[in-house]
């Protein structure tokens, strides 16, 4: 059975087209001829390269000596191809697309699935990448973004050999009851510059504390909880968690390459992650946790941790404090403080986080396998 349709040829290596009609002829010969009849191109259907069919888009057939000729009668498209005897690709697809209640399925899927590897997937992901990171990534890290804070953030420290030597003991006692142990940190001062009084934790266990952090202290173990908690920033790696959510793929090539430009590159996060002290709730309630059980396990209250915190929030925003973002991910610091003091009469389990992972999202400690 012959078929014919409408379109246009386009000359060989040409744009130039003019109308045309295709046609199927025995022996599964593809004809293109003009208005007036005469051929155009002909060729076996089998070196004929037909693009699918894809919505309303025009169909194209590529002939083997470069020429080509185009239509947007699909339905006639697909009439030649069987007359033809030739395979149509895509159909399955043009079905799907034309099914409506399929579509609608398949963008709440594409969704569902894409707020799952935004929201769970890719924080898993980095959390196992930042525990698995060789130390010579976080030792790498740490000096490029001691260099910058110092150049841009940072000031020289300018507190007394004697306090220095306080906080340091304070701090090693704090460390023997960590889980790195009194080698797996160390403690370095800096002025406040534009960071202000604050403490943060670097990537290969080095601890940074400003100096007005250290006038705002009236306990000892208001700065034992800071280390603590710090400690545990670096025990769980959370400053590599977040830069490696940041930039998953260049992390993933170093890590399993060795390509250490990759780690340079990204570590350029890492200052600002610093600055902002821009860790999600989940990572402060965590550190806080953890910060809580070193002060109960040395025989302090985490309470004390609360007071410096609520005293740090006062100092940099006020007498009323800073005002809870609503639409920020990090913590509101009167949820914290009340955290810390109900964790004074016990531990707060981490399966009853972990029961809500719409809240607190799935982590390795609750799969069970940190």
């Amino acid at each position: 059975m012959s078929w014919t349709i409408e379109g246009r040829y386009f000359y060989p290596g040409a744009a130039r087209h003019v109308p045309a009609r295709a046609s199927a002829e025995p022996k599964r010969i593809l004809r293109v001829a003009d208005e007036e009849g005469h051929t155009l191109a002909e060729a076996p259907a089998r070196r004929v390269k037909v693009t699918s069919r894809l919505a309303r888009l025009m169909r194209r057939f590529d002939l083997p000596d470069g020429s080509r000729f185009e239509t947007d009668d699909n339905d006639g498209a697909d009439a030649l191809l069987r007359a033809l005897r030739k395979r149509r690709r895509g159909r399955f697809t043009d079905r799907l697309e034309r099914a409506w209640p399929a579509v609608g399925v398949s963008l709440i899927v594409s969704l569902l699935f894409g707020y799952y590897i935004v929201v769970q997937a890719v924080p898993l992901a980095a959390e196992w990448l930042a525990l698995k990171a060789l130390p010579t990534v976080g030792h790498a890290m740490t000096e490029q973004t001691l260099l910058t804070l110092d150049r841009f953030a940072l000031t020289p420290t300018q507190l007394a050999p004697a306090d220095q030597a306080k906080a340091a003991a304070l701090f090693h006692r704090v460390a023997a009851h960590a889980r790195g142990a009194a080698s797996g940190y160390r403690l370095i001062f800096r002025g406040g510059g534009r960071i202000g009084p604050n403490a943060f934790g670097l990537p290969d266990g080095t601890i940074v504390m400003t100096d007005p952090l250290w006038a705002l202290v009236k306990n000892d173990a208001e700065i034992e909880g800071v280390f603590a908690h710090e400690m545990s920033h670096v025990d769980h790696a959370h400053q590599l968690q977040r830069i490696f959510e940041a930039s998953l793929i260049p992390a993933t090539i170093a890590i399993f390459t060795g390509d250490m430009s990759q780690m340079s590159q990204i570590s350029a996060i890492l200052p600002g992650i610093v600055v902002q002290s821009a860790y999600s709730r989940g990572f402060e309630q965590q550190a806080d946790d953890d910060g809580a059980a070193t002060l109960r396990r040395m025989g302090e209250k985490p309470s004390h941790m609360a007071d410096l915190l609520e005293r740090m929030d006062k100092k940099l925003c006020g007498k009323n404090g800073c005002p809870p973002s609503w639409i920020g991910d990090h913590p509101d610091t009167a949820a914290r403080a009340a955290r810390l003091r109900a964790e004074d009469k016990g531990p707060i389990t981490p399966g009853e986080d972990c029961l809500r992972p719409w809240k607190s999202g799935i982590s390795l400690r609750c799969l069970g396998w940190d």
